[in-house]
């Protein structure tokens, strides 16, 4: 299995990597043979040879140099995500595959166009919609999507074949047990083994607290 994580150098904000952190963690407890490439702007990338391709938030400024460099590549995306191949885009990266940021043209793989307003710096906790378990987050963000076709959660994110994009950090895989093991039993095809002890108490934890936060 190769998975590229791409612009780990620049998009990598709020600890986003702790994302590629435990794909490899419950991989090689797995023993799941695969290769982390750590690619740039500098290096070639080869969709075709990707069996996950990962990208993560970064400064508004840094979105857009990823979006110039990924232009290039824009057919090879579209083919990538329409064969059926994973690709999990966190935090704003997600305005990259619309029509426009303001205006700026974007990769065009879906139709919505983003707009930018006021920033939204907010817990999150909403319905999996995908799984029996809600979905627990931070959203930090001024990034507003005009057309909703293919969420990925309730009223949040896009999910296509196996592209699944979400503006939920924290980083979501971590945060979120229940999530993660319905992403990589996807992604490997296989029932794998967890050993989620810690991130499931924090996870019913941050449960625990909301609840009793709303009923005070």
């Amino acid at each position: 299995m190769k998975i590229a994580y791409l612009y780990y150098d620049f998009l990598n904000l709020y600890g986003e990597s702790g994302n590629i952190k435990i794909i490899d963690n419950i991989l090689k407890a797995n023993k799941i043979k695969h290769t982390i490439l750590y690619l740039s702007l500098d290096d070639e990338l080869d969709f075709t040879t990707y069996d996950l391709v990962y990208i993560a938030s970064g400064t508004e400024e840094n979105i857009k140099i990823a979006l110039n460099h990924l232009k290039k590549y824009q057919k090879d995306i579209k083919d990538y995500i329409n064969s059926g191949k994973f690709m999990l885009v966190t935090g704003n990266s997600l305005d990259m595959f619309g029509q426009k940021i303001d205006d700026v043209e974007g990769l065009k793989v879906f139709a919505y166009e983003v707009t930018k307003g006021k920033r939204k710096m907010e817990e999150v906790y909403i319905d999996g919609k995908i799984i029996n378990h809600k979905i627990l987050g931070f959203i930090n963000n001024n990034s507003y999507i005009d057309k909703l076709k293919y969420p990925l959660f309730k009223d949040e994110g896009i999910k296509y074949n196996n592209f699944y994009g979400t503006y939920i950090i924290g980083p979501i895989l971590v945060r979120n047990p229940y999530f993660v093991k319905y992403f990589l039993n996807n992604l490997t095809g296989k029932k794998l083994k967890y050993d989620l002890k810690l991130e499931i108490k924090a996870y019913n934890e941050f449960i625990k607290n909301f609840k009793e936060e709303v009923h005070e």
